[in-house]
């Protein structure tokens, strides 16, 4: 039985249902900036037949549904978005799991530096340990749902037949332990003692610096066949042995594991090995971080079912904050140093995999960003037109991209996705590169843009919502409409978006792209102007194109900018 989602904020605002009427328009105008004029006539075809056929049907479904999780704390989406994360057979680092840079620099290295990022990590996963994670407020001031930090304390998502189940930690702060993944090997050691608090720095330190001595290589990776996926490890799993089920039991109980990595390297390369190879992390673990012991580098990998960007964001900037040399900590001496962990028979197959895993490939690029201009614009607005940009540089056309919108201001809330390629945004993007673009069209497109955010924010996007319908549609009839099934370009993820959200608490974050021949993309504002991370599958047609395009689509952007007058304000 699933044990996920668990609601730890029952008394947020509900979260509405999109209206039909709307959400059947704002994806026309949507798949309408995306097609030619046929598919265009398509899909309002489809939208007509959709409206006057089964829509209100399963929209009525859908608001008595909505209506009844709403008073069990959940929400409309919660459970099903949920059980397709959790049915996806394939593997997960080159799926749906993401790796953030996370910004935790220390001065010591080695032991000490482990011994800090665990003082400042553990911190705020004993608090969870203990329900006493301080309430979390958005940066207008709306109180946030708590569910996403329930993994804090633990867990594990379990490989299973058809869908997945997660299984929850123990509860309570006492005798809490860690995994610590040192040249391929796992080690169990102990976080906190007898009183629930955190272990000394010198009981940590000694703990640490004992599996560091260790330095003989695992034969074959403690962690390295969790990334092969549920198709293969629903009924290949050692823990399937009830007599190895007390190691895996033992990862479940486990807060965080963390790895250390004597080779890791403050660069690109370092983050898509992390990212995409075998044995970095263990792949269902909902965040595993992963510590250079030498340099600065580290991050945070998220098994993304249950957790949200914007939860571990407030997480790290907490773990910024904490003061090393005032922690209420303890010491036991009855605890053990370092166990070490082993799956017997550990002989999984990964070639077919690390042959998957080598063709993903990433690039860094920084591009200019004028910080001083005529009148405001949002980042986020003139950040996709960039990439729209230099998607018309690249291929003479432009296709959809995926940016999710933080929805946690509402009950059991996660995130709803924007779709920024808007029909004024193509226009105005297009007359741009023909160099005969107008102030009224920038002005459209970045009003649309808004338009779409506030929507998008309020609940009104179309994905979830089309998801749902046809989830009904699947038991009421109406799943095989066309609306679903044909010309569907406007919900494909061509780029999947991501940002650092206006915190600092993560420098970068890579992850597979979404759909074939993708990209995802991953934009951070700074000093010097915007950095994007663009990664790709390699063969992905003109990838090197797109990447090198993002320089000159910036320029060609603010430069019409600087050429505004500041009357022309919006």
């Amino acid at each position: 039985m699933r044990t996920y989602p668990h609601h730890l904020t029952t008394d947020l605002p509900v979260l509405p249902v999109p209206r039909l009427a709307e959400s059947l328009e704002r994806y026309r105008k949507s798949a309408a900036a995306v097609l030619d004029a046929a598919g265009e006539a398509d899909v309002n075809q489809a939208i007509a037949d959709f409206a006057i056929g089964v829509a209100p049907a399963l929209q009525q479904t859908l608001e008595e549904y909505a209506q009844t999780l709403s008073q069990s704390g959940s929400n409309w989406i919660a459970e099903q978005w949920l059980e397709r994360a959790l049915q996806n057979r394939q593997p997960l680092l080159l799926s749906s799991n993401v790796t953030y840079q996370l910004n935790l620099p220390t001065e010591a290295t080695r032991a000490r530096r482990v011994v800090e990022l665990l003082q400042r990590i553990g911190t705020i996963h004993i608090q969870q340990a203990k329900r006493a994670t301080p309430e979390e407020l958005n940066a207008q001031g709306q109180r946030l749902s708590m569910d996403g930090w329930a993994c804090f304390n633990g867990g594990i998502r379990t490989p299973a037949a058809d869908e997945d189940v997660w299984m929850r930690a123990g509860t309570g702060a006492t005798y809490r332990t860690i995994g610590v993944l040192h040249l391929g090997r796992m080690w169990e050691i102990p976080l906190t003692g007898s009183e629930g608090k955190l272990l000394n720095a010198e009981q940590l330190q000694a703990s640490i610096e004992y599996v560091l001595s260790q330095t003989q290589p695992a034969q074959s990776s403690f962690a390295g066949f969790s990334t092969l996926g549920s198709a293969i490890l629903a009924e290949q799993a050692p823990w399937r042995n009830e007599a190895h089920r007390s190691t895996f039991d033992r990862l479940v109980n486990m807060l965080f594991t963390i790895t250390l990595d004597p080779n890791g390297e403050e660069d690109d390369q370092t983050l898509l090995r992390w990212a995409f190879h075998p044995g970095n992390a263990w792949a269902y673990k909902p965040i595993s971080y992963q510590v250079s012991l030498d340099t600065n580098m580290m991050t945070a990998h998220v098994e993304h079912s249950v957790l949200e960007a914007g939860t571990l964001a407030t997480a790290v900037t907490r773990m910024q904050q904490v003061d090393t040399t005032m922690l209420d900590t303890q010491s036991d001496s009855t605890l053990p140093r370092a166990t070490e962990l082993t799956w017997p028979d550990n002989d999984y197959d990964l070639t077919d995999y690390y042959t998957t895993a080598n063709t993903l490939k990433t690039e860094r690029v920084l591009v200019r960003r004028d910080q001083h201009l005529p009148y405001e614009m949002p980042d986020d607005a003139l950040t996709h037109l960039i990439l729209m940009i230099a998607q018309q540089l690249t291929f003479g056309s432009i296709r959809a991209h995926r940016h999710d919108i933080d929805m946690r201001h509402f009950r059991a809330g996660r995130s709803d996705t924007l779709r920024p390629v808007t029909l004024e945004a193509v226009s105005f993007v297009e007359h741009l590169v023909r160099d005969n673009a107008t102030v009224n069209q920038l002005h459209a497109a970045l009003k649309a843009h808004g338009e779409w955010v506030q929507a998008t924010a309020n609940g009104q996007a179309f994905d979830r919502h089309f998801f749902m319908l046809q989830h009904i549609g699947a038991e009421l009839g109406g799943a095989n409409a066309a609306l679903f099934n044909e010309h569907t370009d406007a919900r494909q993820d061509f780029l999947t978006v991501t940002c650092a959200g206006g915190s600092n608490a993560f420098i970068r974050a890579i992850a597979a792209p979404s759909v074939e021949h993708g990209f995802h993309i991953h934009y951070t504002p700074v000093t010097a102007g915007t950095e994007f991370l663009v990664t790709w599958v390699d063969g992905a047609p003109q990838a090197e194109a797109l990447y090198r395009n993002l320089q000159p689509a910036a320029e060609i952007l603010y430069d019409f900018i600087a050429t505004l007058d500041p009357i022309h304000s919006l």
